[in-house]
């Protein structure tokens, strides 16, 4: 029997509805969005195929391994691969140490810090110590290892590094290194905030994960950075002895990198002495760096702060988990250098973890310093534009730079790109938010992307912070030594001439007051930092030029937030570091810059030498007694304050601290052991030229939008673009199927 014709028009129709909306469906579901790849190899996913048997003491397939010195897990843990292709590394016959003839050389790695030969000689009896602990975490169980220590850090020990080697152990530590607190940041979720980590059944922590990207220049086994990918969001754990089973619970420390939300990673922070000796536990961790981490469009394409969302779920994570490392979760502790204090700020009044936050040691570095947060929705933007041009992305919207930059450029690209703010000191930093509202989009919910809706300073005033805060803060003498030595231009005598001086002063004046009163502000500054007992005199012109960016950069910003802690009745302490590391033999305008008691802090004395970078080592008899005390102050006073709130619970070496009060902001003068002070006011007359009188000459002292910088046209695609697209197909479907209904319903008469 024939089909009508009007019949057989109708069949075409359907089918034509059907393929079109398959081709839509399938269009949509990709349109300005690549599809994250399927997880079959994820080496965390718990529902994949690679499983483990929970293991038994002696399994040797969970043991790791020690060769010639140096100690490696059978299994890596970490992708390695370009973005869209992660993949877990194979076996590699190097890490088989059983097998006989393998006589490969071994892969370097950090790991030779923890050797069998600790602080020099060779102790054969460790070999037959316990190495491998376990714990299980909220997401699965975790496989460490023992860290033997013999030289003792205490002065009044008996078994501190000496011209005999120490032959009796003194110390463990329980060391978990490179555990996963968040999905890796790869594909779709370059430029999103990071998301919890699926889990594992076990997971060999033996090994630092690799740094975010960051400029090469930064990196290095000279500079203590081997590896580097853009799956970079790892912690380290280093408790006490966690097979002691005491039931004690320890502080708990979080060391956050510095490096101007640039470069640095959490391997350079070795926590196993402080961990050991001084009973608290330490924790270090990676976070997005640079436009990976901090690149704002000012709208939905993208928002920013990715970094510094990274640190809050680092810190949630260590929240949920300390007390499975015999850590105390109501007493956290966040320290660290720049913008690792800046960090530690914000997370202690940031919503999400404002809560957890007990205590903040902020090492020259303040959350309310200009180059801390970006309020200004124009110069997020200018600086991702200029971002964008150099990296050769299309500037023309903001979807065609994100798409640009999450589709068609590298990680080491984005990461290695260098270039000076138009404006500001520093091109990347968290952001205020911008009212944005986000969508949901597979598995990233509108809260993901909250951060911060105010000021620092607003939310300390509103005492928007843990009721149990403490504050502890620091600046060193010659904060800004660091942008002479790293001048190119200035080697190699490192001299400075009156033109080089108002060259980067007037530079400073055109970052953060492009149109307002220039030279006004430049004679300002001049008067402030000229040595005027002989103004052309080099050596004083070098002196008065640290004194000027270290002032503006670090001591008032530190000043401006200890006033409005003391204001809330915060209890602050306060030191100067005016001491250097004797070992180091840096000359004198330069003996004490940014971060230099990181070495003293994380024990540098008393570790071998292959836990610091190469260009930073020293055999045992270099360093001085001094250092080994100061170090042993610094663990000191740091741990006290950690556990007592009170950086001198008891004189440490003759030195103690007091706290800053209301007209009379005390911190300790600290030069050497023995011959400390304590002293208030640091620095008044400067700080109060930056943070009030040079507001009031311009009008008020923030970055300001270039003008040279055109209008950014924002487009609503991919998502509003694919909705009206998607509606416009919607209505010819309906059209389609009225007209088949009606050429059916006459083939049916």
């Amino acid at each position: 029997m024939a089909v009508p014709l009007q019949q057989e028009i109708a069949i075409v129709l359907l089918l034509v509805i059907v393929f079109v909306s398959e081709i839509i469906l399938g269009q949509i579901s990709q349109w300005g969005y690549s599809q994250i790849p399927p997880n079959q190899q994820n080496p965390y996913n718990i529902y994949g195929p690679q499983t483990y048997n929970i293991p038994n003491p002696g399994d040797k397939d969970y043991r790791t391994f020690v060769y010639k010195g140096r100690r490696y897990g059978q299994l890596n843990s970490y992708y390695e691969g370009t973005p869209g292709d992660p993949r877990i590394r194979g076996q590699d016959d190097r890490f088989s140490y059983d097998r006989q003839g393998n006589s490969q050389p071994i892969l370097p790695g950090v790991l030779g810090g923890w050797r069998e030969d600790l602080q020099g000689k060779r102790r054969d009896q460790t070999k037959e110590l316990n190495r491998d602990v376990f714990v299980r975490t909220t997401h699965g169980e975790v496989q460490g290892f023992q860290v033997y220590l013999f030289d003792n850090p205490n002065p009044d020990s008996l078994y501190r590094p000496g011209a005999e080697f120490i032959e009796r152990q003194m110390g463990i530590s329980s060391v978990f290194l490179g555990i996963p607190y968040a999905q890796p940041p790869i594909n779709e979720g370059r430029f999103k905030p990071p998301r919890l980590h699926r889990g594992w059944q076990l997971l060999q922590a033996v090994d630092f994960g690799p740094a975010c990207p960051q400029p090469v220049k930064y990196t290095g086994s000279t500079l203590g950075i081997r590896d580097m990918h853009e799956d970079c969001l790892y912690l380290n754990i280093f408790s006490p002895n966690i097979e002691e089973g005491t039931g004690q619970k320890y502080p708990v420390m979080i060391y956050i990198h510095g490096g101007d939300f640039i470069h640095g990673a959490s391997n350079l922070f070795p926590g196993h002495i402080m961990a050991s000796f001084y009973k608290v536990l330490v924790v270090t961790l990676n976070y997005r760096l640079g436009a990976l981490g901090f690149l704002s469009t000012g709208d939905i394409n993208s928002p920013g702060n990715y970094g510094i969302l990274d640190q809050s779920m680092a810190l949630r994570w260590v929240y949920e988990n300390a007390e499975k490392f015999n850590g105390d979760r109501d007493s956290i502790t966040l320290f660290g250098p720049g913008a690792g204090a800046a960090s530690a700020g914000l997370l202690m009044v940031a919503p999400s973890t404002r809560n957890i936050v007990t205590k903040v040691i902020a090492q020259s570095g303040s959350a309310v310093a200009d180059w801390a947060m970006i309020f200004d929705r124009y110069r997020a933007q200018n600086t991702s534009i200029v971002f964008g041009r150099q990296i050769g992305c299309s500037t023309e919207s903001s979807w065609r730079l994100v798409n640009c930059l999450r589709n068609s450029r590298s990680a080491y690209e984005i990461g290695n790109a260098e270039f000076p703010p138009d404006v500001g000191f520093f091109p990347w930093a968290p952001v205020i938010e911008m009212n944005v509202s986000m969508p949901y989009y597979e598995g990233w919910y509108e809260n993901n992307w909250h951060f911060m809706d105010d000021s620092v300073e607003s939310l300390i005033r509103k005492r928007m912070f843990n009721p149990g805060l403490r504050y502890m803060s620091s600046v060193t003498l010659q904060e800004a030594a660091t942008f002479i030595t790293t001048n190119a231009s200035l080697e190699p005598y490192f001299e400075i001439d009156q033109q080089f001086f108002d060259e980067k002063a007037m530079e400073l004046v055109l970052r953060y007051n492009y149109t307002l009163n220039p030279n006004g502000t430049f004679n300002a500054i001049k008067y402030m930092y000229t040595y005027w007992p002989d103004p052309n005199n080099r050596t004083m012109i070098r002196e008065k030029y640290i004194q000027l960016l270290s002032d503006f950069l670090y001591t008032a910003p530190n000043d401006k937030i200890v006033k409005l802690l003391v204001e809330q009745n915060v209890p602050v302490y306060m030191y100067v570091l005016n001491t250097t590391v004797e070992s180091f033999k840096l000359p004198e305008w330069r003996k004490v810059p940014h971060n230099i008691e990181h070495y003293l802090l994380c024990g540098a004395p008393f570790l071998d030498v292959e836990m610091l970078p190469a260009k930073e080592r020293f055999v045992r008899d270099q360093w001085t007694n001094n250092d080994r005390n100061m170090s042993h102050f610094f663990m000191k006073a740091y741990t006290d304050f950690a556990r007592y709130g009170n950086p001198s619970h008891t004189q440490i070496l003759g030195i103690h601290f007091e706290e800053s009060v209301n007209g009379q902001l005390k911190y300790l003068n600290l030069n050497t052991t023995y011959n400390s002070t304590i002293m208030w006011n640091f620095r008044q007359t400067e700080s109060a030229f930056w943070t009030m009188y040079i507001p009031q000459v311009v009008g008020h002292f923030v970055p300001t939008y270039p003008p040279t910088t055109e209008f950014w046209w924002e487009p609503r695609a991919p998502l509003q673009v694919a909705f009206w697209t998607m509606s416009g197909f919607c209505l010819l479907l309906i059209v389609l199927l009225v007209l088949c209904c009606m050429l059916w319903r006459n083939a049916k008469r």
